[in-house]
């Protein structure tokens, strides 16, 4: 079997297409331009927990290891949520290598609610007051909310001294059962708004609104068109909306099973809720749509699962919220930064509702004239029609009841990820936003917090972003420096759980970063210049806002409207002309931990697995083939070198005609006898056999055994005897004497002992028997005589003439009971038998493997039984003429098969 042509060109190229393909939609992704040494760390101050009289640590029975939950900036002070604890700490550097609380509120829950929630299955550890709430409610007030074991509890509490002020309040709807459950909350107008779970299991999500004069609402319970397994990320105040972001599982996607998207849901700050007939105590203005965070191409590449966003930021003129998203846990390894503006975020709430007319049916746009008037989901004014949303009609409430979904989502500024890393081993989980970074405040800086506790700083342009067509993904950023903040010595082990980032705040006037860990809160500079110091070059190739070089030769931070002379170059165009000189670090000192690539590489090398993996398939099915064949014609020769080296006589049935048409029809036998024929005859190989013309048992005629004339009375096994005692011993006397002598009559040499077997002589004395039979009788088959038959033998001088393998048999000879042989004779090139040699005992060799026979040496007998009898039986009556036709050669046995399964073509 030939092998396929190579296909190696179209391999190249269908694998630089799809390079080209990814990337023109995942452009390379180039490293950041800085890189702070990890010895950096070291010196960044932290606090674990310790006052201002430092206490012992716990391995000495001080304070116990930390379990932060929430940090909260306010001006100079950093509130920090613990477990049983709140810390307040002030901002202003001290220039020490550890921060240190100056209050400290110890709040842990009673033993009755401990008792309670070890009865619900709750561990020791979880049956703990976690705080997760704390916001500003007033200039001088701080509201708190706690887990408080499984039974949520809130109070207010004084920012300068930390003393409780006023009584506790339950904290169902406002802070969640488990510390693991996430859950925001905002403070506006005196109105707490907050989207936690309501209950012990968190099946019960909501959002929820408390406190102040308005009356209490909520969302629809248990309702999956308006929650599925919400996860609150963060609340944001705009106009007169309070807009809500979180992800979900989309119903609208029931069909591809669980799909988690991004959403953006909003509801009036006035709702005052539905009527005592529909929506009674829930929001009446509540609509969602879903966030659009994607790479732009013929199929949309969705980050869908949304982790952080910031406040609303003036970025070019525009309100803007930058978000973080990722993908799925089960998915590659992705983040992307999008920016959103408000007034699309409102222009879509404006648009075409969304619905699901049945269950079994998919979700489809809602026509724009079956929206009832007024619009659904519009908060109530004075001014307006209805002033109070409880005055709503009942059409207009069932309608937002059952449409709360949008058909369109919200679009990406630029329609595309201002920020985009694929391949890095991390995600991102947290961001802060400096939109007046630099010396002139004229810059905008992000700082992406990653799920390690690695920073990532990012410069914006957001001008970039103004032109409607899309943005190449990544082009609005230029990633500046990248740092490490987690400290395993100082705060603690250096596990995944450990490392994971909780909180990211930016302290504008140190020009800091705040970041909170489990077991300790991290200071971190947001700028590292004095790694630059002594390189212009460096200096300015950092195109940081933050640095700058001076006149004196030092790369230094810049203080807002700073005094002196100063050089930068954000534009990175002006470094050309410099110098080269060392210390500007470009490779990252984190090291990546194995088995994590980018989405480029794994594209390219799915695509070449498939395409390389379709051509080795393809050559090893032709590999097993031919080797399947080979395998196959080896048994064949294998079988036809058995049958050609065989001691046996080999019956042939159809090969004769074969090589009597080539000229060589002798040569079948001469591997039996090659020294009694013609020197031509005897180069006859294995692969002249055909095993697949050679006939079966079935298909032989059966010779009839006959004992020869001076054996007539005697048994198979005594003739059989009595010839072999004659042939090893040629001078003895008797019978085998008379036998030996009629095989060696005509010689001059003494005989010799000859390995003929006894059914070799059998067949030659039944041949001349059944000649003269057919010359006295005329034909085949007769009923033989009682007694025993005389045959006359020829004088020891004269010839016999030898038998011919294509003389003309008209039957076939009667079979015997006893024993069977395949018997075949060797052809002659004519068809009588008067012509030919002589038959001489030193001319005959039956050993087909040796050229000279050896003395004492027994031919093998090969029985060959047939299942029934011949085509005529033991007293065969039917008579048959002898042939007139041409002659007819003895290997032809078709006309002996009357009976019995007709032969094939191919000799089977």
């Amino acid at each position: 079997m030939r092998p396929p042509p190579p296909r190696t060109p179209l391999v190249l190229l269908l694998l630089l297409w799809v390079q080209g393909t990814a990337r023109g939609t995942f452009p390379e992704e180039p490293g950041p331009i800085a890189v702070a040494p990890q010895d950096y760390v070291k010196h960044y101050p932290v606090f674990v927990g310790h006052g201002m009289s430092r206490s012992p640590g716990p391995e000495a029975g001080g304070p116990p290891r930390l379990n932060i939950q929430r940090i909260l900036k306010v001006n100079r002070t950093l509130f920090i949520g613990d477990r049983d604890n709140i810390y307040r700490i002030s901002l202003e550097p001290t220039g020490a290598s550890e921060m240190r609380y100056h209050r400290k509120l110890t709040w842990h829950s009673n033993q009755h609610d401990i008792s309670i929630c070890r009865m619900k299955g709750k561990h020791e550890a979880e049956c703990r007051n976690f705080i997760k709430v704390l916001l500003v409610r007033s200039k001088n007030l701080l509201f708190v909310c706690g887990t408080n074991a499984f039974n949520p509890i809130c109070a207010n509490y004084s920012m300068d001294t930390l003393e409780p002020i006023g009584d506790n309040i339950s904290g169902m709807a406002r802070c969640p059962y488990d510390p693991k459950h996430a859950n925001v909350a905002l403070f506006t107008g005196g109105m707490l708004f907050t989207a936690t779970v309501t209950d012990f299991l968190a099946i019960d999500a909501v959002i929820y609104r408390s406190l102040g004069d308005s009356p209490t609402l909520r969302t629809v319970k248990h309702d999956s068109k308006w929650f599925k397994e919400p996860y609150f990320v963060h609340a944001v105040e705009w106009r007169s909306h309070i807009y809500f972001f979180f992800r979900e599982i989309a119903m609208e996607f029931n069909y591809l099973e669980k799909v988690v998207v991004s959403r953006v849901a909003r509801v009036c700050k006035n709702d005052m809720g539905g009527s005592q007939r529909v929506l009674e105590k829930q929001w009446t203005s509540f609509l969602k749509a879903r966030l659009n965070c994607s790479v732009p191409g013929d199929s949309h590449f969705y980050f869908n699962v949304i982790q952080a966003v910031t406040d609303i930021l003036e970025l070019d003129g525009r309100p803007v919220v930058l978000a973080v998203f990722s993908t799925p846990a089960n998915s590659i390894p992705g983040s992307a930064v999008c920016a959103f503006d408000m007034t699309q975020v409102a222009a879509v709430f404006e648009g075409r509702f969304r619905e699901q007319k049945s269950p079994e049916s998919i979700w489809t746009p809602v026509p724009e004239d079956m929206v009832p008037k007024p619009r659904p989901g519009c908060c109530a004014s004075p001014g307006m029609r209805y002033n109070s949303s409880s005055s709503f009609p009942d059409e207009i409430l069932n309608f937002v009841k059952t449409h709360p979904l949008m058909d369109e989502a919200v679009p990406a500024l630029g329609n595309a990820p201002w920020i985009l890393r694929t391949m890095s081993r991390y995600q991102l989980r947290k961001i802060v936003v400096d939109n007046a970074a630099g010396p002139w405040g004229n810059h905008t800086v992000v700082f992406l917090g990653a799920s390690t506790g690695t920073v990532l700083k990012f410069l914006i342009q957001p001008n970039a972003s103004s032109s409607p067509t899309p943005a190449i993904p990544g082009s609005q950023s230029v990633f500046l420096e990248e740092f490490e903040t987690y400290q395993p010595g100082r705060c603690g082990r250096d596990t995944v759980d450990e490392r994971r980032l909780l909180g990211l705040e930016l302290d504008k006037a140190a020009g800091s970063l705040l970041l909170a860990f489990p077991p300790c809160v991290a200071r971190v500079p947001v700028a590292r210049c004095q790694q630059h110091s002594g390189c212009m070059k460096n200096c300015l190739g950092s195109r940081d806002p933050y640095c700058g070089w001076t006149p004196e030769g030092s790369c230094v931070f810049l203080e807002p409207s700073p005094r002196v002379a100063f050089e930068q170059d954000i534009t990175g165009g002006s470094t050309s002309h410099l110098g080269e000189c060392e210390g500007l670090v470009t490779e990252s000192f984190v090291d990546e931990p194995d088995g994590l690539v980018s989405v480029n590489l794994l594209v390219i090398s799915s695509v070449a697995a498939f395409v390389i993996g379709a051509v080795i398939s393809g050559f090893s099915v032709c590999w097993f083939i031919g080797h399947r064949d080979r395998k196959e014609l080896a048994r064949r020769k294998d079988k036809e070198t058995i049958l050609a080296h065989s001691e046996s006589v080999v019956s042939v049935s159809r090969l004769g005609e074969r090589r009597a048409r080539t000229g060589q029809p002798g040569a079948l036998l001469a591997p039996l006898m090659p020294n009694g024929w013609p020197k031509d005859l005897g180069k006859v190989t294995q692969h002249d056999l055909d095993s697949g013309v050679l006939p079966t048992p079935e298909q032989t005629p059966l010779q009839q055994k006959r004992c020869p004339g001076a054996l007539q009375n005697c048994t198979w096994e005594q003739s059989h005897n009595i010839i072999n005692a004659a042939l090893r011993d040629p001078g003895g006397s008797g019978t085998t004497g008379t036998g030996a002598g009629r095989l060696h009559a005509g010689s001059a040499r003494p005989p010799r002992g000859i390995p003929l077997s006894c059914h070799a002589i059998l067949v030659d004395q039944e041949l001349e028997a059944e000649l003269s039979d057919s010359s006295g009788d005329g034909h085949w088959g007769r009923e033989p005589q009682e007694g025993p038959r005389t045959r006359q033998h020829p004088p020891a001088g004269t010839r016999r003439p030898p038998r011919s393998s294509y003389g003309d048999f008209s039957g076939t000879p009667h079979p015997s009971p006893e024993r069977r042989r395949v018997v075949s004779a060797p052809g002659g090139e004519g068809g009588d038998f008067t012509k030919g040699p002589p038959w001489h005992p030193d001319q005959l060799n039956f050993n087909a493997n040796n050229g000279t026979g050896r003395p004492g040496t027994h031919l093998k007998r090969n029985h060959t039984f047939n299942s029934g009898e011949g085509a005529y039986g033991r007293h065969g009556t039917g008579a048959r003429a002898p042939s007139t036709g041409p002659p007819r050669a003895l290997t032809d046995l078709q006309h002996l098969l009357r009976y019995g399964v007709e032969r094939t073509p191919s000799g089977k």
